[in-house]
């Protein structure tokens, strides 16, 4: 690529005859260096900008995969939750078949008791979720504020 200061340091071979007009010449060359350092110039702060830019978007990429990960790690720890409560459920739903110390109210008591924390649980799980989500947004919203 042509520097602004190969331009400015152009030197033409004159001519004995019909050569060009070097004042004309040299004129016309300073309003081309003027115009092409600007160009070299916005030119890398483009350049600058998009690197910039990129790197943003590496940064933001990771800490949404980090994100997604975690929200992928809870719905696995909610549904190990969610099997381990309906395990316990029905252990207690044959225990109360099998022991005559337990009524039948005790029992309905027990397993309601395990349906609350349950669905405790899951609201904990829902508004994790919520949490999580607003927290992409927020990102999300500072990429494109930057941009």
């Amino acid at each position: 690529m042509i520097m602004p200061i190969d331009i400015e340091n152009k030197v033409f071979k004159k001519s004995k005859l019909g050569g060009y007009e070097i004042k004309e010449v040299e004129n016309f060359l300073e309003l081309l260096i003027v115009d092409y350092e600007n160009l070299y110039k916005e030119n890398s702060e483009i350049k600058e900008k998009l690197i910039r830019s990129e790197e943003s978007i590496k940064y933001y990429d990771s800490l949404e995969q980090g994100v997604t990960q975690t929200i992928e790690n809870s719905q696995k720890v909610a549904d190990e939750i969610k099997e381990k409560a309906a395990i316990e459920a029905d252990e207690i739903r044959k225990s109360a078949r099998c022991e005559s110390s337990f009524t039948l109210e005790e029992v309905k008591l027990e397993i309601r008791a395990k349906q609350i924390e349950l669905e405790q649980i899951k609201q904990q799980m829902q508004i994790y979720k919520i949490k999580v989500s607003s927290m992409l947004e927020a990102q999300l919203k500072i990429i494109k504020e930057e941009e």
